[in-house]
């Protein structure tokens, strides 16, 4: 390994966040995720449609509890919990 992959590792780049998602643990290693990649996380290769229509809500331990809209995103910390329902529009 190089001495710039042991320094990145050192400031916590490459730590690895557990975090559930519809009540399931995943492990990710970004420090923020986007509203598509929760649904992703939730939904495995699902794409977004016109008839489909996710909510987002999440909860992070020691931080701010709130709902993930389209075009947002939000930082995550080990433990956050993230519920994804989706719903046809029908």
């Amino acid at each position: 390994m190089n001495q710039e992959n042991d320094t990145n590792k050192e400031h916590g780049h490459d730590k690895i966040i557990t975090i559930i998602v519809n009540g399931r643990p995943r492990e990710v290693t970004e420090h923020k995720l986007t509203y598509f990649e929760v649904i992703q996380l939730a939904y495995p290769g699902e794409q977004p449609s016109d008839g489909v229509v996710y909510t987002v809500t999440f909860s992070n331990p020691h931080g701010k509890d709130g709902t993930l809209v389209e075009g947002k995103d939000v930082k995550i910390k080990d433990g956050g919990i993230f519920n994804v329902a989706r719903t046809d529009k029908s």
